[in-house]
């Protein structure tokens, strides 16, 4: 069996070391998305609360909004998951490839 060099080990260290740094930042990303969705379906809970007593038409265009704000926030949460994915699967790429070598 092949002993493994002194260079090639920091080089896979290096390859883990960017790959468990992408988790990090990923996670963070997905936190602050998560974050930011909450917020904005809290803020459409209390639209939506307002909307309930108001009625008629004032209540529609509340409940209009709560929906808006529903659906943005689920964009955000698909979003900060996708950009999270990314930044995972580019430092997972760039390890592999530093394996490889």
């Amino acid at each position: 069996m092949k002993r493994a060099t002194l260079p090639a080990i920091a080089t896979l260290a290096t390859a883990a070391a960017m790959v468990d740094a992408a988790d990090r930042q990923a996670d963070q990303i997905e936190d602050a998305a998560d974050a930011s969705a909450a917020m904005l379906k809290n803020q459409a809970d209390a639209l939506e609360a307002q909307a309930k007593q108001a009625g008629g038409y004032t209540g529609e265009r509340l409940q209009t909004r709560a929906d808006a704000l529903d659906r943005e926030a689920d964009i955000i949460e698909r979003q900060g998951k996708a950009r999270a994915d990314a930044i995972e699967g580019a430092a997972k790429a760039k390890a592999d490839a530093i394996r490889a070598r």
